[in-house]
This record gives structure tokens, C-alpha cells and sequence, in this order.
């Protein structure tokens, strides 16, 4: 102050707050641009691990829809059974099974439970993120065991099926079926049969199918069967297209996904 240099100090550490200052925001860039790198990263391990998963709960839905197909092709020839006042093949018997055959997928979660914890705006991908949620939050809930849309389709019929039927035990009976081809990613499904008797890998034993109606006759003319069955055609159809939709949005989703991850 004596020397009349309070000017010069004071630029001096002005000068030198704008140097921390300027060192402070270039350090946070850099943290950032880490950060953001690290966060690309991740969202691309997380991209391939639910792209894995769902290609997975996409095998289920294949498997589970030529289920639900068989089972409307039965329903359909027992119609005519029906309509038609048929006599009693043995064959039917397969027909009366499938009628009364659900299924259920199981969906992996593990990847999007992942996903959901580290908040899924870390998917640039707008798309990605509302496919997904739509899927794992609205889809995948309403074809799970015990869900509140559709009932079993099996307990609806299994009262009945207890008084008006008994298993099927004439391994001379074949039944064989082919389910339709498919492929998503590098996945194919392809050439597969459904075929009884089959053999147990695990026990080695044989083992069929079916349901054979105690009285066949008296069946095609009970209302209680008929309405048994219109109930669960209803189900099986609301089943079918949730399954065909789920299977569509996700060939769709895996194709954006790999888009992204190229």
C-alpha cells in the first residue's frame, strides 16, 4: 500500500483464480468425457446382454405360439367332430390333449433389472428404451403364469377332463407334428417335430399323450363341454396374438439394437 502496487497484487490474483478456474472446468470436461465414455461403454455391454436375453424369451414364445397353434387346430377339428356327428377314432384322443395344453413363458429379467438400476436413459436410443419397456413392463407380465388376463387354460377344463376322461396308454397311436420355421439374430428354428411316443433322455422310459373321452356320444351333446370349449378358444386367441406381437416387437428391437451396436 505504501508503494502504491495494490493494483498490480490484485491483478495478479485475479489472474491467478481464472488459472484454478479455467484448471477446475477443464478437469470436470475431462471427468465428464470419461464418464460419458465409460457410460457408452456400458450401455453397450447392457445392449448385448439384453439383446441375449431376449433372443432367449423369443425361443420360449416360438415354442409356446406352435403350442397355442396346435391347440387351435384341435379345437377346430373337434368342431367338426361335433358338427358332424363323427364316430370315435383313436387318434382323437391327441386332439383333446392339445385342447387342454398351455403354456407359459418365463422371462428372463436379469439384463433389464440391470438396465433399470442403472436408469434407462443410460440407452441413447429412444426407441430401444420404449421397446423394451413396453415389452418387459406390458408384454412379457400378461403371458406369465397366473397373470390376471388370461387363466389357464388347462384349470379351466380340468374339473371336467377328471370325470369325462382318462390318459391315453396305447403307444401304437403316433402323433407327429411340424412347427413352423423361424429365425431371429443368428438364431433358427428349423426342421423341429413334435412326436409321441417319445423316449425320456433322463429315465430312458416311454411315454404318450392324450385324453380319451369315457363316452365320445355323450360328450359331442354335454353344454358344459361346449361352453368349455368357446371359453377357452376365447383365451387361446387372446394368448395367440399377445404372443405374435411380443414376437414381432422383438425381431424389430434386435434389429435396431444391432444397428446400434454396429
Amino acid at each position: 500500500m505504501e508503494k502504491n502496487k495494490i493494483g498490480k497484487y490484485l491483478k495478479y490474483a485475479i489472474g491467478e483464480i481464472v488459472l484454478v478456474v479455467i484448471g477446475i472446468l477443464i478437469a470436470l470436461q475431462i471427468n465428464a468425457v470419461n464418464q460419458n465414455r465409460q457410460r457408452a461403454k456400458l450401455e453397450n455391454v447392457l445392449l448385448q446382454q439384453v439383446k441375449s436375453e431376449m433372443i432367449d424369451i423369443y425361443n420360449d414364445l416360438w415354442n409356446d405360439l406352435e403350442i397355442l397353434r396346435l391347440g387351435d387346430k384341435s379345437h377346430s377339428n373337434i368342431n367338426n367332430y361335433i358338427t358332424q356327428d363323427a364316430q370315435y377314432v383313436d387318434s382323437f384322443c391327441f386332439d383333446f390333449y392339445w385342447i387342454n395344453y398351455d403354456e407359459y413363458i418365463y422371462p428372463k429379467d436379469a439384463a433389464y433389472s440391470r438396465l433399470k438400476e442403472e436408469g434407462l436413459d443410460i440407452i441413447k436410443n429412444d426407441t430401444i428404451r420404449l421397446y423394451l419397456q413396453g415389452l418387459y413392463e406390458s408384454h412379457f407380465p400378461r403371458l406369465t403364469k397366473n397373470n390376471s388376463f388370461t387363466p389357464d387354460i388347462s384349470e379351466v377344463f380340468n374339473d371336467y377332463y377328471l370325470d369325462a376322461f382318462k390318459p391315453n396308454t396305447d403307444f401304437s397311436i403316433k402323433f407327429s407334428a411340424h412347427m413352423e420355421n423361424d429365425t431371429i439374430g443368428n438364431r433358427n428354428f428349423s426342421d423341429q417335430q413334435i412326436n409321441y411316443p417319445r423316449v425320456d433322455n433322463r429315465t430312458k422310459d416311454q411315454y404318450t399323450i392324450g385324453y380319451v373321452p369315457l363316452n365320445f356320444d355323450a360328450l359331442k351333446k354335454d353344454t358344459k363341454f361346449l361352453m368349455l370349449l368357446e371359453q377357452t378358444k376365447r383365451h387361446r386367441d387372446y394368448k395367440r396374438s399377445r404372443y405374435s406381437n411380443a414376437k414381432s416387437i422383438i425381431k424389430q428391437v434386435i434389429e435396431i439394437i444391432n444397428r446400434e451396436l454396429e
